[in-house]
């Protein structure tokens, strides 16, 4: 799962633009959509395809992003390594 993080300054506006963009997983894909309806209200989605496919998400409120990208780096360890203890 590839997880990017984009910092740009915006020169229009002259404050920084912060964006996640999450790669489509289908051993995340429950969870990641749990957490997109969670943060509904503050986040806009959309769809990003290159050679993986990817939700593009941005927020007007850095606070909630980092929120978010904190979260879904939390369930890393809890999909592969809580699954892989399961199956022994």
């Amino acid at each position: 799962m590839i997880l990017k993080l984009i910092i740009k300054n915006n020169k229009k506006t002259g404050k920084n633009d912060l964006k996640a963009c999450i790669q489509k997983n289908k051993d995340f894909d429950n969870e990641i959509k749990q957490i997109f309806q969670f943060f509904k209200d503050n986040i806009k989605i959309s769809a990003k395809r290159r050679f993986y496919n990817y939700y593009k998400v941005n927020s007007d409120n850095p606070a909630i992003m980092m929120s978010l990208f904190s979260t879904v780096l939390d369930l890393i360890p809890d999909i592969y390594f809580n699954s892989e203890e399961t199956k022994d």
